[in-house]
């Protein structure tokens, strides 16, 4: 089977659970994986797989690269660079060169891409030259904000991945062959199903960056329009830009005694934590310049863990939720999703509980990562590099 390297900007991303949980899928159906980052992190986990970090200053590697070329990739790349205008030619080969070296050397076969912005342009290049193929996936920001050069990328690459139905329907009328619909995965290993804490106070969670398209204010407002004898509590896992403005909005509505902020948690701490909660809570919208979670792994994880979900109406969280599961509103709506909450208070514990056992079984059917993993695997190992 083919092996697989992995572009992504930086690694490995706490956030971004989805690119490790895909590598280990890809692995447990039979292929070798390698990660290709523009920045390495630093991590204390050890990875059954190599992890390269490309640098501005490796020019031996970067030359090795070139006595590798052959003319046909060398030209297909140098086409595949001046196609894209929002990085410089010299960079894109320069880089692709150090990449297409890691390629001959490790004798890899593919290049699937996360995020559809810098680092696809540099895979792109480099698949051209070491005359492999390459495909990408979208996940929101690199598709609606950071979009610069799509058609082109599109284009260059084999084949597409979108996370969910309204980017699906989007890459089709930039590209109408090769966009395949395959929705993130969640490992179901790695998530416990919790029965119902019992708590005498419901306890509602989030998890999530603390920026604009995650609406946790909309959240705010709507606790602040419950009577305080009803009140839920919330718990907000997470860091980000606006922080000190959710904490000042929480002093303004008097909300100290029901909101706590956690800070920042690794994903086992996480895990931990959610058994204490009834419900999972994620007020999504888009943010002023268009940014927008599209098929939020997050819901999937916590659904996984029993937790039914409060959402809103925003691109693919109407594919992973629905009324066995969890309420969705419309974004931005402060008023319906304070009825969502009363609506979800208001439950027996019977019906909380049938809840939560839908909410698994909705990961389980559609959105296991080996299941989302075995598709990957198919189109990648059908795809053949043409010149």
């Amino acid at each position: 089977m083919k092996h697989i390297a992995i572009i992504v900007p930086q690694f490995p991303v706490p956030s971004e659970t989805f690119v490790n949980t895909e590598i280990e899928a890809l692995m447990a159906a039979g292929h070798k994986v390698s990660v290709i980052t523009m920045e390495h992190l630093v991590h204390n986990n050890k990875h059954d797989y190599g992890v390269y970090e490309l640098k501005r200053e490796q020019y031996i590697t970067t030359f090795k690269g070139l006595t590798k070329l052959h003319l046909k990739g060398a030209v297909n790349a140098y086409k595949a660079a001046v196609n894209q205008t929002s990085i410089s030619t010299l960079s894109l080969l320069y880089f692709g060169l150090q990449i297409s070296y890691l390629i001959k050397t490790h004798h890899i076969s593919h290049i699937h891409c996360h995020f559809m912005h810098s680092g696809l342009a540099y895979g792109i290049v480099a698949a051209k030259l070491a005359e492999i193929s390459v495909s990408s996936v979208g996940h929101g920001h690199d598709v609606y904000v950071n979009a610069n050069d799509l058609t082109e990328k599109l284009a260059l690459c084999d084949f597409n991945i979108a996370v969910c139905q309204d980017m699906f329907n989007m890459l089709k009328q930039i590209k109408p062959h090769s966009v395949h619909l395959l929705h993130c995965g969640v490992d179901l290993n790695k998530f416990i199903h919790y029965e119902s804490p019992g708590n005498r106070q419901i306890k509602l969670l989030f998890v999530g960056r603390l920026v604009d398209k995650k609406g946790i204010e909309f959240a705010f407002d709507a606790l602040a329009g419950i009577e305080p004898a009803r009140r839920p509590q919330l718990d907000i896992v997470g860091n980000g830009p606006k922080l000190m403005d959710l904490v000042s909005l929480v002093d303004k509505l008097q909300l100290n005694q029901w909101i706590r902020f956690l800070g920042q948690c690794a994903p086992d701490e996480i895990i931990q934590l959610a058994k204490n909660y009834d419900a999972f809570i994620a007020p999504f919208c888009i943010a002023d310049n268009g940014d927008k979670d599209t098929g939020p792994v997050v819901l999937k994880e916590a659904m996984a863990m029993g937790l039914p979900t409060i959402t809103t109406n925003i691109m693919g969280c109407t594919e992973i939720v629905d009324e066995s599961c969890g309420y969705i509103v419309p974004s931005k709506d402060s008023k319906a999703l304070k009825q969502a909450i009363l609506d979800f208070c208001h439950l027996t514990d019977v019906e909380r509980n049938k809840m939560r056992t839908a909410a698994r079984e909705r990961v389980q059917t559609h959105f296991d990562a080996k299941k989302q993993g075995l598709k990957l695997s198919v189109l990648i190992e059908q795809v053949v590099y043409e010149n």
